[in-house]
């Protein structure tokens, strides 16, 4: 949300909106410049305690003194107005980031690079580079095709048969070719995939029953909990107690170090 969108749900008119934002864009940032406080558009400050020093000394300047007083107090409004814009913005950002929790840091990295301009230029190129991520994803062809024979065309947690949703997953992490046993792998949907690398779902190897992460709170995932793991009907491809287990101490291992 910009500054002429946020006065606008405060309920101030348009024409006083567009007034403080000409007032922001124009004369303060002028005059700003003139005497030294900023080198940039004081539209373009979104730190609050940044904004409020400078706000501070551009009060006490001569053009701001006498256009303040002719103007009936609309640059101090404008000022205003744009400080509570920064508080406003401020307080959205941290509830934001509260609700990642611990992942808060990577998911603002994250949207920062999303939020680039769009360049139509760039999307053959990453689109390859998707494409190629699916297949590495994937893994090799042979241990995904061996897992999809192994466990029907399910996916061994949820019981998923879409196909193209189904990743060979390695129980512990993929160490070169010897580890692409069949005995080390589970066939996941994607998600779930991607939850077992982090460590936020995981097996019990005695009971093989799933354990989800208390991490995760959708209900999608939780109703998970407690599950008996698919197996396959050939015994000699179930997968290894001793592989569900490194990945079950892996698990229980970051979850204390997060606590």
């Amino acid at each position: 949300m910009d500054f002429v969108e946020w006065m606008r749900s405060t309920g101030l008119s348009e024409k006083s909106a567009n007034s403080y934002q000409g007032a922001i864009k124009g004369r303060l940032t002028n005059w700003a410049r003139t005497y030294g406080l900023t080198t940039k558009p004081i539209g373009e400050i979104p730190n609050l305690s940044e904004f409020v020093a400078l706000a501070e000394q551009l009060r006490k300047t001569p053009e701001f003194l006498d256009r303040n007083e002719t103007g009936n107090g609309m640059y101090a409004a404008a000022l205003s107005n744009y400080q509570k814009y920064l508080q406003a913005v401020g307080s959205l950002l941290e509830k934001k980031q509260a609700e990642y929790g611990p992942h808060r840091q990577q998911v603002s990295k994250i949207e920062s690079a999303l939020s680039e301009p769009f360049d139509p230029k760039n999307q053959a190129d990453a689109r390859a580079r998707v494409l190629r991520e699916i297949v590495q994803r994937r893994g090799q062809q042979k241990f995904r095709k061996t897992l999809i024979a192994a466990y029907g065309g399910h996916c061994a947690i949820t019981g998923c048969s879409v196909t193209p949703l189904l990743e060979a997953a390695h129980i512990t992490p993929y160490l070169g070719p010897e580890t692409n046993s069949v005995t080390n792998g589970l066939l996941l949907r994607t998600d779930i995939h991607t939850l077992w690398d982090l460590g936020l779902i995981a097996v019990e190897p005695d009971t093989r029953k799933v354990w989800v992460s208390p991490e995760i709170a959708d209900s999608t995932y939780r109703v998970l909990t407690g599950a008996p793991l698919m197996l396959p009907l050939d015994l000699a491809q179930w997968p290894s107690n001793a592989a569900l287990a490194q990945q079950w101490d892996l698990a229980h291992t970051k979850l204390a170090e997060a606590s």
